[in-house]
C-alpha cells in the first residue's frame, strides 16, 4: 500500500446517498473527471504554516478524479478505466454493495491506493441497517480506515471526509 496515493470510496446500495456525498463535497453537482477542491484550514483545529510564502495561506487547492457513477452501476471496470501508467493521486468513487463493489476496492487496493471506505448504512433511501453479508469491512480493514456511518445525514460525514483529506495531504502533501 503507497500512502501516496488515496482511494475515498463511498459504499452502499442504490439510493443511498453516495452521489449527494460528492455533490456535498464539491457543493454542486458533479459528474465523473478531474476536479478542483479547495479545503481550508478552518475544517482542521490546526494550522501548519510552512516556511516557503508561497505555501502558507489558508486554503489548499487539490485536483481530484472523481467517479461518481459507480463502476457497478454502469458495467464497466476498473482496470479498463485508468492508464496504469498515469494514476490519478487521489480519487473518489461511488461503489455499490455487491459482490462486484469488491473487486472495484479490490482493484484500487492492488495499485497501492490508501483506502479510505465510508459506508452508508442505513442509506438515505433505507429505514433499517443491513448486515455486512459480503465481509467488505472484513475484507478491506486493514488496508486503510473503514466506517459505517448513516446516508441520511451528510453534513457529519462529508466533513469527515473532507477533515480525513486535509489531515492526509498534510501528512502525505499533495
Amino acid at each position: 500500500m503507497d500512502e501516496n496515493k488515496l482511494a475515498i470510496l463511498v459504499l452502499g446500495k442504490p439510493n443511498s446517498g453516495k452521489s449527494n456525498t460528492w455533490y456535498a463535497i464539491f457543493n454542486r453537482t458533479i459528474r465523473t473527471g478531474w476536479k478542483k477542491l479547495v479545503l481550508s484550514n478552518s475544517e482542521l483545529d490546526v494550522f501548519v504554516k510552512n516556511s516557503s510564502f508561497e505555501e502558507t495561506g489558508k486554503e489548499i487547492s487539490i485536483d481530484i478524479f472523481i467517479r461518481n457513477a459507480s463502476f457497478e452501476e454502469y458495467g464497466d471496470e476498473a482496470i479498463d478505466f485508468f492508464d496504469l501508467e498515469n494514476l490519478p493521486k487521489i480519487v473518489f468513487c461511488s461503489v455499490q454493495y455487491i459482490e462486484k463493489g469488491i473487486r472495484t476496492i479490490n482493484w484500487f487496493k492492488d495499485n497501492g491506493y490508501y483506502l479510505y471506505i465510508q459506508w452508508l448504512n442505513p442509506g438515505y433511501k433505507y429505514d433499517i441497517e443491513y448486515s455486512d453479508y459480503l465481509d467488505f469491512e472484513k475484507t478491506f480493514k486493514d488496508f486503510g480506515e473503514f466506517q459505517k456511518v448513516t446516508g441520511k445525514e451528510k453534513v457529519n460525514r462529508t466533513l469527515e471526509i473532507r477533515r480525513f483529506l486535509l489531515n492526509w495531504i498534510l501528512k502525505n502533501g499533495k
